[in-house]
């Protein structure tokens, strides 16, 4: 097992060196989009501080609360996107027959499509992006200790898990009706309402994205944890919706590969 993870490593490795690689070779193109997201972040921490400044409570937290659950949000679901970009091309991937090239491969092939097209310029951004964000949560008016910290880096491991099994859901259904983009939307739309602690939303809602689209388990909680407020679910029952989730996406990512025919069938 220690060698097989080894050989998925330096193929992840060589993956990420090609697609740097790539990077430098359209370094204008790269530099207008590390600029846009730029931009982006420098708009987000405007409207962060105009809540801060101008709210005092919002549903029962803070102001300098909901900031943080912004910036959670925004942590998370950029290592997400930077980690699992190959999601996006796998529809046409199924549509032009590359999928059945990956089937043959002796790795395995949902490493392949998840892993793929890691997005460089989202992780480079991401590392001054975390340190500015680390820097304002430790500014703010909240409850911090180390080990709400070390708990709420292990709650972020498991929010990539919860990622990792709606993505591989997402390419599941790919093999079957060879959509992506409509999928990765939706998947952006609901754990876009993530940027607001879950329990703001009306009663069906909290409980289709707690229990149905696991994204309060994904953003809500570790935002919650870091601040030192109780958590709206135990904190056992996360980490086990992130496993069981992850457990559950590769079943139906079996069963669905079971359909599938190839290109030209």
């Amino acid at each position: 097992m220690q060698i097989r993870f080894k050989v998925y490593w330096r193929v992840w490795k060589q993956v990420a060196i090609n697609a740097l690689q790539i990077a430098f070779v359209n370094r204008a193109t790269n530099a207008l989009f590390l600029t846009g997201k730029t931009i982006r972040f420098l708009v987000m921490l405007v409207f962060l501080f105009l809540i801060k400044n101008n709210i005092r409570t919002f549903a029962g937290y803070t102001s300098d609360q909901v900031v943080v659950f912004f910036l959670v949000f925004n942590f998370i679901d950029s290592t997400t996107q930077a980690l699992l970009r190959g999601v996006y091309s796998f529809g046409e991937q199924v549509r032009s027959g590359e999928f059945d090239f990956l089937l043959i491969k002796p790795l395995n092939p949902l490493f392949r499509i998840l892993s793929g097209q890691p997005d460089i310029d989202d992780i480079i951004f991401l590392i001054p992006a975390t340190i500015v964000s680390g820097y304002l949560i430790s500014t703010l008016d909240i409850s911090l200790s180390i080990s709400n910290v070390l708990l709420f880096l292990l709650l972020c491991i498991n929010s990539l898990l919860i990622a990792i099994a709606l993505h591989i859901l997402i390419v599941s259904i790919a093999i079957i009706t060879t959509q992506v983009d409509g999928l990765v939307w939706l998947y952006r739309d609901l754990t876009g309402m993530g940027k607001f602690p879950i329990s703001i939303y009306a009663d069906l809602l909290r409980f289709a994205l707690f229990f149905i689209i696991p994204v309060g388990f994904m953003l809500t909680v570790p935002a919650q944890v870091l601040m030192g407020i109780k958590p709206s679910i135990q904190i056992a029952g996360t980490l086990l919706v992130g496993v069981g989730s992850l457990g559950v996406s590769l079943i139906i990512w079996k069963k669905c590969l079971e359909r599938y025919t190839s290109a030209s069938s």
